[in-house]
Formats: structure tokens, C-alpha cells, sequence
């Protein structure tokens, strides 16, 4: 396998990760958003573009945006390629199995819904923790903005959602959660933490979108590791 693939290669690797295909389907960026045949040595994460000029892209010869929006192809230094992940990343990372299994969890098959359409799972840690544990491993991985104890411990069932209604909180209690883990705690969803004694651990939404733009990088760097991927 090339040291260096091309964006076009890494965008197919990173398709199934992210469902790319609904993503195009709803006009949501998912895959090439400025196209480049360059070969990929160096790859730059950034959450969103900012202002032109784009000084963070001197130097690359990609960069993996989470918000493309704003960009001016004209101003990116002349070869740079970008691809881009908006919701994909959002949804996909978060209701997936990646942050359960790193944190210790197994996800079950069925996940939890809004509006028929995944957006969080329900899953077992591989052993009952604490809260504090719980809550440390995420501060390790991923980061802790705000925290609620949950009613009883230990910890032996988490859902993590990337949204908070009050329906995905009682929806997760009624299946056995004991912790709610999101980006942001939600007005419509704390009456309903209250009701069912749910804790939660919200990570901050930069510090969510960040993991999730490191979890690909990392997809990256096992699968092509001639390839630099830096934080810009």
C-alpha cells in the first residue's frame, strides 16, 4: 500500500466510517470538498476554515475539515486538498461503536433513535465503575465540561447521544443507562434526567468535534503510516 495516497484514496477509506453516501444524499459534505491529485504526505485536522488568508494550510497537502463552510478554494495555497465531514462526523462517530469501545463499553446492535434515524447507543462497560472512573476516562479521552452523579452506582450501562431531548433521556433509561453522555446538556432534556435520576457527562461540543476528527486522523495514521497527521 503507497506511503502517500491520493485525497480521492482517503476519502473512500474514510467512507464507511462516516456514512459518506447519506451524507452526498443530503447535501451534507462527506468526502472531497476541494479536489487535489497531490499525493498526501502531510494532513492537517481543523475544525473549520476561518479566515482567508488560510497561513494554517502552508505546508500540507490536505487538510480534514469538520466545517468547510466559508472556505475559499481561491485562497487555499495552490495544490492543498481538503475533505470534509460535517454531520457525517457528528452522527456517525458519536452513534457508532468508537467512543463506547474506547471507553471500555459494548454498544448493543440496536440504537438509539430520533425521528427513525440513529443518533446514539446504548451500551455495557465490560465492568461496573464508579462514577468517578466513568467520568475520568472521558476526561482522558475526550474532555469534561459539566457533570451530574447519576442516582445509584456503579456505573454498569451508558448511552452516548449526540443530541439531549427529553425523549432520547427516557428513551436511554427505559433500555437500563444509568449515565447519559453527550456534548452539550440540553434544556428539553434535564426535567427528564431529573424524573429518571440519569447522570450525565457533557464533553463540550469542540472537544466532542475534535475527538472525532482525531478518530480519523487515527484511521489514517494505521493504515498509511508514511502519512503525517497534525493538528493546524
Amino acid at each position: 500500500m503507497p506511503d502517500a495516497p491520493t485525497l480521492d484514496v482517503l476519502a473512500a477509506a474514510l467512507a464507511e466510517h462516516v456514512d459518506a453516501a447519506r451524507g452526498w444524499r443530503e447535501g451534507d459534505p462527506a468526502g472531497v470538498w476541494i479536489a487535489s491529485d497531490r499525493p498526501v504526505r502531510r494532513l492537517g485536522l481543523r475544525l473549520e476554515a476561518g479566515r482567508a488568508p488560510y497561513v494554517w494550510a502552508e505546508g500540507l497537502d490536505a487538510v480534514l475539515l469538520h466545517r468547510p463552510f466559508g472556505l475559499w478554494p481561491a485562497r487555499v495555497p495552490e495544490g492543498v486538498g481538503a475533505l470534509a465531514y460535517h454531520g457525517g462526523l457528528d452522527r456517525e462517530i458519536w452513534t457508532g461503536d468508537a467512543l463506547p469501545r474506547t471507553l471500555g463499553a459494548t454498544p448493543e446492535a440496536e440504537p438509539l433513535r430520533r425521528d427513525g434515524q440513529p443518533i446514539g447507543t446504548v451500551s455495557n462497560l465490560d465492568a461496573p465503575v464508579s462514577w468517578e472512573e466513568l467520568a475520568a476516562r472521558l476526561a482522558a479521552e475526550v474532555g469534561v465540561e459539566q457533570g451530574e452523579a447519576p442516582g445509584q452506582e456503579p456505573v454498569a450501562r451508558i448511552a452516548v447521544v449526540g443530541a439531549m431531548t427529553e425523549a432520547l433521556v427516557e428513551d436511554a433509561a427505559a433500555r437500563g443507562a444509568t449515565v447519559y453522555v453527550t456534548g452539550q446538556i440540553r434544556k428539553p432534556g434535564r426535567a427528564a434526567l431529573t424524573r429518571t435520576g440519569l447522570g450525565v457527562i457533557a464533553t463540550g461540543q469542540a472537544a466532542s468535534e475534535w475527538w472525532g476528527l482525531r478518530w480519523l486522523g487515527a484511521i489514517v495514521r494505521q493504515r498509511w503510516p508514511g502519512v503525517e497527521v497534525v493538528e493546524v
